[in-house]
């Protein structure tokens, strides 16, 4: 089956397992076939990394294990797909049209246990006891319960010295000679030449995996390695296009939400500094609607220049009960951070006065969200640890939100 009629599919191998789902789905694969249902979900930015990875490896899985049912999904609510403006740039390129993508709200509310889940480019889900697979390239995140609530089964492929989780899902396509397929190529290719800064060496965001696989897929494709450079530039250019986007969606095109026992963080990434974000007319305005019920929110900005790919970085703290002590104790914690040291210094000029909060500019531009977000969270739980569990400084959440299959 080619890629673009597995994608086409989707939607109607997950109908057949579902409980509501028609008589005529269920006459197609009978219930008791004995096929297994796999959901392959990336994260919840939804950034290309983890769209790719998702529907690639689906894809993949289902060509070599034809007994079972394999299903990607986007983790983000159908209605913020726009806002991914270099997914749906790459995905048109290659035929792949929204109406054929599943995202979270296509799922009901709850998991049946034989569903199995596979994380691509995460490893801390609410999924957790369902989850048979995962391939990430950010560290384990010891402290987070969910990772005691995976079944002892789970596999668990980590590699934190790649710099895209692409590359781990370009190590499984490419180590049988089926299925092959250029729209998968081109995704993987793509998305590994992105996420590595086109293998920048001052941004430092690969290894040698992350060559490899890219010069295996561009012989795939019969391309050049001087061809990368164009990529690049057309990728950063649609990730970069927020013309269309208001400033609240700016800040949900790439989120993903901290959680604590006791509190909810969004950390909002951005394609341009945070510094010319809180400049613009109607920023404030944003912020609130963004991160409303938050007691923090954390910004992370970033600018590659077109002209010669230099990248710039910078982190807002802001605090939207004017808690500026929690504002501090998160910004001593990434000043004082030294793995990574993360070289934090006020802008110069110095940013403008913008809702109470910390902007820096970050210069060791080698450092993502993922080293920023265990140093973010350790703060917080000592901020929790010391204020205990009847401070007015910490906001509580009772419910988390539940996805899954019934």
């Amino acid at each position: 089956m080619c890629f673009l009629r597995f994608l086409a599919q989707a939607r109607g191998t997950l109908a057949r397992h579902l409980a509501e789902a028609s008589p005529v789905a269920w006459a197609a694969v009978p219930p008791d076939s004995g096929r297994t249902l796999h959901l392959v979900m990336g994260n919840e930015s939804c950034d290309l990394d983890s769209a790719v990875s998702a529907v690639t490896l689906a894809f993949v899985y289902a060509q070599r294990h034809l007994e079972h049912d394999y299903v990607p999904i986007l983790n983000i609510p159908r209605r913020d797909y726009p806002l991914k403006t270099e997914v749906g740039h790459m995905f048109g390129q290659c035929g792949i049209v929204e109406s054929e993508l599943l995202f979270r709200d296509d799922l009901p509310g709850k998991m049946a246990p034989d569903v199995s889940v596979i994380l691509v480019d995460h490893h801390v889900s609410p999924l957790a006891p369902n989850v048979a697979e995962i391939l990430d390239h950010r560290p384990l995140d010891e402290s987070s319960p969910s990772l005691q609530l995976l079944p002892a089964s789970c596999e668990r492929s980590i590699d934190a010295s790649v710099g895209s989780c692409a590359t781990l899902v370009a190590e499984r396509y490419l180590a049988e000679e089926h299925p092959r397929s250029v729209a998968v190529a081109r995704l993987l290719h793509a998305t590994i030449v992105l996420d590595t800064i086109n293998f920048a060496p001052a941004a430092k965001r690969f290894g040698p995996k992350d060559q490899a696989m890219v010069e295996q897929l561009e012989k795939e494709l019969n391309r050049q390695a001087t061809q990368r450079t164009v990529l690049f530039d057309e990728l950063v250019a649609a990730r970069a296009d927020i013309s269309s986007l208001t400033l609240t969606e700016v800040l949900r095109k790439d989120m993903k939400t901290l959680h604590t026992d006791r509190q909810v963080v969004p950390m909002a990434g951005m394609p341009i500094l945070v510094r010319d974000f809180v400049a613009k007319s109607g920023a404030e305005k944003a912020v609130r609607e963004f991160a409303a019920g938050s007691n923090l929110l954390v910004i992370l900005g970033m600018w590659v220049a077109p002209a010669d790919g230099q990248v710039q970085r910078d982190v807002g703290l802001i605090s939207l009960n004017g808690q500026s002590q929690l504002v501090e104790r998160v910004r001593l914690a990434l000043v004082e951070s030294t793995d990574p040291k993360l070289e934090l210094q006020p802008h110069e000029p110095d940013t403008p006065r913008f809702m109470g909060g910390c902007f820096l500019r970050q210069h060791n531009v080698q450092a993502t969200r993922k080293h920023i977000l265990p140093v973010v969270k350790r703060a917080l739980l000592e901020w929790e640890s010391e204020h205990g569990c009847d401070s007015d400084d910490v906001y509580f959440f009772k419910e988390k939100p539940q996805l899954g299959l019934s």
